[in-house]
């Protein structure tokens, strides 16, 4: 696979653009022009066309105009805070992983989305997502809308503030809040891969272009529905009923965003990662992060946020809610465990960050199934994306690619696998919108035969048609003895009650008996026809599953499609669009490495994240005057230049640094002299930050001097 990293950017470039033309032979066509219709006909059409819109709108009253749930409108509104929370969460985590110097700007990243993103999310974003599709791709296979617009959805200026979106029992101005909050968070998931060596607008700049050409149209393909047409696509539907996108015709199923999320931005970040250049040292020099406790702290409002990342997916649904609930906690949990055990097994040690990332993992992997899996299967895939993503983000060691923050690894992978564990786990008990998996099917067959085992030779007929035939019959009989046991039981519930108001308790313990025997007859005959009408239901999704030819493998397929699909996607446009923001930035998308090893802080924002430093013990730092910022007027660039000690050992150098670090500046002038100016130590070079170079030498060498015994025999400066 390093061959692959050797190749020039636009060799890549251009042979991902065509591997991904010839392999899906993708075609964008105009929607069919019909005949040109008459004066009769038309009169004609546009009257059936009006009684079949008013009949459609009547049916569909509870969300028609302005009917929506304010319940569920003020749970959609409490998701999209939930969500919104992530973003901190988000920068906490990425933060703590990062080095001091750059924790700020790492932070700024994630937090900026909100600004930026978010306006452009209510100006044109929402519109390009879910507005009526103008522009079709029609391949074999793919066959739908890519792209969305109206202007009534720009800035919502068309949409009344109580409008409801149809078949969804939630205000439009809900839904968009709700959406706009994924598409804030998901170029924020690209940064973790880019961590301490992009710049600030640069990135800013990339994320809008991804959003407009890579997050809308995946959002369209995958779950735009035709709520703001003038008619619906499906009359007996209704407005809202229909997907309109490539992938949700297709059938792909993603609650709350393994596709348009998670793959999006895993694919993204890998494709940046190849266009940019890699950290400085890396992989050569270990890259340590800051501080675990951010991280743990950050994985903690991400699990959280995420309740209402997939929980609102379910928008009108309370069960639904929460059985995606219970998903997302029990695929973190397992991911969280399998992780760290992953992790002892292998390395000897459970860390944070293994754990950290491991409930990120399977928060990840269970988004797209929350909605559609059972606990079980919600368990089964926080288990395989704990260990599948600890597998992922040690690949980059052997590839030798600079995923900062393992974006690629967590979201990416983690992202594709729940996508298409999602056709193994899916079931349309939990789900009836859904689809049936590999295990519906399995459990299905399974229980067929168990139930004809337990209703026994009642069921007549060789083909499963005939069996159908003969349990309505079986069932009209059952539940003519449900009818006549009913019957018993209110007659004996009758004679008890009368007995009971006259007073003769002698007479009451044989009616008792009677209620109790009618009320067993009555339990065993509502279980035998609950039996056989269970039979009948599965035996008619058999049928009609082998009519559509679909098998345990079918939405297996699909997802797997899909995936596929919107990994190529993201990837070969994320890929075309590092190289225009490099070239529109005049190669500026990644920061010199000078101003990297100064720190992103400094140099993109002028502030510090944490500034704590020594100024915490109880040595040098503490006597310092002023905090070493303001050693320089904030208004000029601070000249930085480098001092090289020739003589003592590296190791030695380094360990004497430390010890003078930790001293007392009364005791050492020269060190108090110097030390607000010294920015990094590498080898044997002091990196300075302002100050005069002559002087910052002769106060060097001096409080190096005694400490050394003698070792040092110059110290210069670098040119």
């Amino acid at each position: 696979m390093q061959w692959l990293f050797r190749l020039p950017g636009r060799q890549i470039l251009t042979g991902l653009v065509l591997a991904f033309g010839l392999s899906i032979g993708v075609q964008a066509v105009d929607p069919p022009v019909p005949p040109k219709p008459t004066v009769d006909s038309l009169a004609k059409d546009l009257a059936d066309l009006k009684k079949t819109h008013d009949e459609s709108n009547t049916k569909h009253s509870d969300n028609a105009g302005l009917a929506h749930n304010k319940g569920d409108s003020a749970w959609m509104l409490t998701s999209a805070a939930m969500v919104n929370i992530m973003l901190p969460g988000l920068a906490l985590f990425y933060g703590g992983m990062v080095r001091r110097k750059n924790v700020l700007a790492t932070m700024m990243q994630s937090m900026a989305a909100l600004s930026v993103v978010g306006l452009f999310w209510v100006a044109f974003g929402y519109g390009l997502a879910f507005g009526p599709s103008v522009s079709w791709i029609s391949i074999p296979g793919f066959d739908g809308g890519v792209i969305g617009w109206s202007w009534d959805l720009f800035f919502l200026q068309g949409i009344k503030a109580d409008q409801a979106l149809p078949a969804a029992n939630i205000s439009v101005y809900a839904h968009m809040v709700f959406q706009g909050m994924f598409a804030i968070i998901t170029p924020a998931l690209i940064s973790g891969a880019l961590a301490e060596r992009i710049r600030f607008w640069p990135f800013c700049l990339f994320c809008i272009l991804w959003v407009v050409l890579v997050y809308c149209p995946l959002a369209h393909m995958v779950w735009a529905f035709d709520w703001f047409y003038a008619i619906p696509v499906d009359l007996d539907k209704g407005l809202g009923g229909s997907a309109i996108g490539i992938l949700g015709k297709m059938g792909a199923l993603d609650f709350a965003g393994g596709t348009v999320v998670h793959i999006a931005a895993g694919a993204a970040a890998l494709a940046c990662i190849l266009v940019l250049r890699p950290r400085q040292g890396y992989p050569q020099q270990p890259i340590h992060p800051n501080s675990m406790v951010l991280t743990l702290v950050g994985a903690g409002l991400l699990w959280f946020g995420w309740f209402g990342f997939n929980g609102g997916s379910a928008t009108a649904s309370g069960t639904l809610a929460t059985s995606a609930f219970v998903a997302t906690q029990v695929a973190a949990a397992a991911a969280g465990l399998s992780w760290i055990v992953t992790e002892w097994l292998l390395r000897g040690k459970p860390t944070a960050l293994g754990l950290a990332s491991g409930i990120v993992a399977g928060l990840v992997a269970v988004t797209p199934a929350s909605g559609f899996v059972n606990v079980g299967g919600a368990a089964a895939i926080g288990i395989l994306a704990g260990v599948v993503c600890y597998y992922a983000v040690s690949l980059k060691s052997v590839l030798g690619y600079d995923d900062s923050l393992d974006a690629f690894g967590v979201h990416g992978v983690g992202g594709f696998l729940g996508a298409v564990l999602t056709g193994v786990f899916c079931f349309t008990s939990v789900n009836s919108l859904g689809a049936d998996g590999f295990f519906a099917f399995k459990f299905r067959a399974d229980r067929i035969t168990q139930v004809l085992a337990e209703v026994g030779p009642a069921v007549a007929g060789a083909s499963d048609s005939e069996k159908v035939a003969s349990l309505e019959k079986l069932i009209e009989t059952r539940q003519a003895t449900v009818d006549a046991a009913s019957a018993k039981l209110d007659e004996a519930k009758g004679k008890l009650d009368e007995e009971a108001k006259k007073d003769k308790p002698e007479a009451l313990d044989g009616l008792k008996k009677a209620r109790e025997m009618a009320f067993m007859a009555k339990y065993e005959a509502d279980g035998k026809l609950a039996l056989v009408t269970e039979l009948k239901a599965l035996l008619e999704t058999k049928i009609k599953f082998a009519k559509d030819e679909k098998t345990p493998l079918t939405q297996l397929v699909i997802q797997t499609k899909a995936a596929l699909f919107a990994m190529v996607f993201a990837f070969a446009l994320s890929f075309g669009l590092a190289h225009v923001v490099q070239a529109i930035t005049l190669g500026n998308f990644t920061t010199d490495k000078e101003s990297e090893v100064i720190g992103l802080d400094e140099t993109e924002h002028g502030e510090t994240g944490f500034d704590f430093g020594p100024s915490l013990n109880t040595g040098l730092g503490a006597n310092l005057a002023t905090p070493k910022a303001a050693n320089f007027p904030p208004n000029r660039k601070p000249k930085h230049f480098t001092l090289t000690v020739k003589g003592p050992d590296e190791k030695v150098l380094h360990e004497t640094w430390s010890k003078l670090c930790q001293g007392n500046s009364d005791s050492n002038p020269d060190m108090k002299k110097v030390y607000p100016f010294v920015t990094t130590l590498t080898g044997n070079s002091f990196r300075f930050r302002d100050g005069e170079p002559n002087q910052m030498k002769d106060a060097l060498e001096r409080a190096l001097k005694t400490d050394l015994n003698g070792s040092l025999t110059k110290v210069f400066i670098e040119t």
